[in-house]
């Protein structure tokens, strides 16, 4: 196929990863950071450095606050353990849709039938769908955790396939994770779009179908 254009291949069905690509979980993270670390850094502008050397540690998970608070001169276990206290309270404390979300979706509906594919544990990703309130949008969500596959594992971009009726060659999948996502799609047989809302460098590897900043972008190339 061109890459210069998806109105090559007569495609029916686009899946859609969750996490930054629909909804903004980098953005959440922030928050969530901040908040785990009010007590301990009370200095906004201090604690925005310590949220940043944070997400430079590790992009998710508490394990890494006892070296983040070393590093930052603090070396007291119970201010530890009320940061990662605070971290936990609310998992989805400043998550929500990209604004493009909602009606990139409505329009993606219009020309193909639609559905999901997430990683995460179940108990996870199922009550952030429920708040985000966008499930019922698709005509199914996978959760990797229930099929008992991961992406990148083709597998279950496999199932999605069998569950739609749809011939890998006519399908798309769209996400943010060049591993993850563009490498689980492309070993499936599925057209690639890396969802690139920051305006990423590619880290490598076998490049993506098509790179989009916003869902429109990406229907714009698809033809729709």
């Amino acid at each position: 196929m061109d890459r210069s254009t998806g109105k090559a291949r007569e495609h029916k069905l686009v899946i859609f990863d969750l996490d930054n690509t629909l909804c903004d979980h980098r953005g959440s993270l922030r928050v969530r950071l901040d908040h785990a670390f009010q007590e301990s850094f009370p200095d906004a502008a201090y604690r925005t450095t310590v949220v940043a050397a944070s997400i430079e540690i590790a992009h998710d998970g508490t394990d890494h606050f006892g070296e983040l608070f070393v590093n930052q001169n603090v070396d007291a276990p119970e201010a530890v353990s009320r940061a990662i206290e605070r971290y936990e309270s609310d998992r989805y404390r400043g998550l929500e849709l990209f604004e493009d979300t909602l009606h990139g979706i409505e329009r993606t509906r219009e020309h193909f039938e639609i559905a999901m594919i997430t990683n995460g544990p179940t108990d996870i990703q199922q009550p952030k769908l429920d708040l985000l309130g966008i499930e019922e949008l698709f005509s199914f969500v996978l959760i990797s955790e229930s099929t008992g596959y991961w992406k990148p594992d083709p597998r279950i971009f496999e199932l999605a396939l069998e569950r739609a009726r749809v011939p890998a060659h006519q399908a798309v999948y769209i996400g943010d994770s060049p591993d993850h996502d563009m490498r689980g799609a492309q070993s499936a047989g599925l057209t690639a779009i890396w969802m690139n809302r920051w305006d990423e460098a590619w880290p490598g590897g076998e490049e993506p179908d098509f790179t989009a900043p916003d869902i429109a972008a990406a229907l714009s190339w698809l033809g729709a």
